[in-house]
């Protein structure tokens, strides 16, 4: 009993003892614990000031292109080129609608000038595979081309139906059609194997005869807009993201169809003159305009529209400048020889928003 109180005695006093050194050490340095202390305080609530303001503000430390604005988004700086230019926001925002050739598109329609239409190109599927048709195997192809413009350096938009997840093949054996899946195969390892895009041209691309300046591009991906509706045609775009940036001139493409490229002057027209083209299609005027040509001089016949896909350009006034503007794809038409050739164009200007949140360059 007495050795545990003397025990607790000596732990008491060795208490008081460590207390009063750590008393006697902190009345030392007192001034350089208090200071470090309110320095390290300070630093943190700087830390957490910038931190919050960085979130909040994040253009402020952040270098857009010089024809771009910056838009804070919580911790991210969006750089979004201005209105008649396209790019990343931060690199490159391109002037858009520029051409170094007049163009020279009357109603009659005349091969354009070469290269006055740098924006437009061809969208190609060229495709083969191995098929079981009945009980024996069929090596099939299939080929299709349409019109497409480009409106980044990376994207472009064409007529979703232009996009072959299918093609219909006849046996000639059998007396039937085949409906026959697009897909990945030993002869198209990927997308770029089937899909080309091609623009700089003034030509049809194919094979046999060198052109010169064509700028050709491999298909990343496509997105055709999720309500597009392939029996009425209707919400018919797509958009194609390239694996490269198209910039300037240089590759070479062939053909062997002398097939130039050709302009027309179209009229835009009420849209009670395409209630009769392809009637088994329901037309929505909200997200579709009807064009043609109008005066013929003199013809009892239209004119041919071109490649479905392809853009409809009007001359507007954009920053100053008069330029052309697409502002419609071509969807469906009646053939050439219909008096006045009405024809069904996407409207464009409907999908401004999905066109702009799928073309960024997240990707």
């Amino acid at each position: 009993m007495i050795l545990i109180e003397e025990t607790e005695k000596d732990y008491s006093k060795s208490q008081y003892h460590t207390k009063k050194k750590f008393s006697s050490y902190f009345d030392k340095y007192r001034f350089f614990i208090i200071s470090y202390s309110s320095f390290g305080a300070i630093i943190l609530i700087l830390g957490i000031v910038s931190l919050i303001i960085t979130g909040a503000y994040p253009c402020l430390h952040t270098k857009c292109n010089e024809n771009a604005t910056c838009y804070n988004t919580p911790f991210y700086a969006d750089c979004v080129c201005n209105y008649g230019f396209a790019g990343d926001g931060r690199d490159h925002c391109d002037e858009c609608g520029i051409s170094y050739f007049t163009q020279n598109a009357i109603e009659t329609g005349i091969a354009s000038v070469p290269y006055s239409w740098p924006a437009t190109g061809i969208f190609e599927f060229m495709y083969r595979q191995l098929a079981k048709v009945e009980h024996q195997s069929v090596l099939l192809s299939d080929f299709g081309a349409c019109g497409a413009v480009l409106i980044n350096r990376k994207t472009a938009l064409t007529a979703a139906h232009c996009v072959r997840t299918e093609y219909y093949y006849f046996d000639w054996y059998y007396g039937k059609n085949y409906l026959i899946n697009v897909t990945l195969n030993n002869f198209h390892p990927n997308l770029e194997s089937i899909y080309q895009l091609y623009f700089g041209i003034n030509k049809f691309v194919y094979y046999f005869i060198d052109l010169p300046h064509v700028q050709m591009a491999d298909i990343k991906e496509f997105i055709v807009h999720p309500n597009y509706n392939k029996e009425t045609y209707e919400n018919d775009i797509a958009i194609y993201h390239n694996k490269a940036y198209f910039a300037g001139y240089g590759s070479s493409g062939s053909s062997y169809l002398n097939l130039d490229q050709y302009n027309i002057k179209l009229d835009v027209y009420n849209n009670s003159m395409c209630e009769d083209v392809q009637t088994n299609r329901t037309k929505n005027w909200n997200v579709q305009f009807c064009a043609g040509e109008y005066d013929t001089h003199g013809n009892e016949t239209g004119q041919c529209h071109g490649d479905y896909g392809s853009p409809l350009y009007v001359l507007d006034e954009v920053n100053g400048k008069n330029k052309y503007v697409a502002t419609g794809l071509l969807s469906y038409d009646v053939p050439c020889d219909v008096e006045h050739s009405p024809a069904v164009f996407t409207r464009i200007s409907s999908y401004i928003d999905w066109i702009v949140e799928n073309s960024r360059y997240y990707f």
